[in-house]
C-alpha cells in the first residue's frame, strides 16, 4: 500500500509529499511555488510504500454440518506482520 505520494510541478520542478489517509490521495491542485493550477504530476518511484498481505481464514470442512458453506474472514497484515502468519 502507498503510504505517501510524491508530486512534482511540471512547470517549476517544485516537489511536495502528501501522506495517504485511509487509502485516499489528496492530490495538490495548485503548485505552492509558481501557483500554476493542475501542474502537479505524481512521481511513482519517489512514493513510499509499505508491505501488505491479505489473509483469508476459513472454517475447516470437517467442523461444519454437511451441505453448509464454511465461513471466511479476510484479514489484512501490514509492515512487520507480513509473512508472519503461515498456513
Amino acid at each position: 500500500d502507498m503510504m505517501s505520494a510524491y508530486f512534482q510541478c511540471v512547470n517549476c520542478g517544485h516537489s511536495e509529499e502528501v501522506h495517504i489517509d485511509r487509502g485516499r490521495i489528496d492530490e495538490p491542485t495548485t503548485c505552492a511555488n509558481c501557483k500554476a493550477k493542475h501542474s502537479m504530476q505524481i512521481i511513482h518511484n519517489r512514493c513510499q510504500f509499505s508491505d501488505k498481505q491479505v489473509l483469508k481464514i476459513q472454517e475447516t470442512p470437517d467442523s461444519i454440518p454437511q451441505g453448509e458453506t464454511p465461513h471466511t474472514v479476510t484479514v489484512y497484515a501490514f509492515g512487520d506482520l507480513v509473512d508472519v502468519a503461515k498456513p
